[in-house]
């Protein structure tokens, strides 16, 4: 029996943002806007490798990034389980 879904965290500057993950679909899209917002607040150098591509919405090309960049400051972010308090 599943006991919890898969959650995308972003540890912010901030604070911390959560994206539900429990599908392919989700997960792409949390890793979709959590680019965006690395993006627009900076984090990205216009000569970076695959950062045309990831701008253009690159899937392959945004995961890159956002796994080459993941443990630096105000960029980290992981999969985590959330528990669900209602199954044993």
């Amino acid at each position: 029996m599943k006991k919890g879904v898969q959650i995308l965290v972003y540890y912010g500057e901030h604070s911390d943002k959560y994206w539900l993950v429990d599908t392919p679909q989700r997960l792409e899209a949390a890793q979709r806007k959590l680019f965006k917002q690395l993006d627009e607040q900076g984090y990205y150098n216009d000569d970076e490798k695959h950062i045309s591509e990831a701008r253009a919405g690159d899937i392959y090309a945004i995961r890159w990034l956002l796994v080459a960049h993941r443990r630096r400051e105000y960029e980290d972010w992981d999969v985590e389980e959330a528990l669900d308090p209602c199954i044993n």
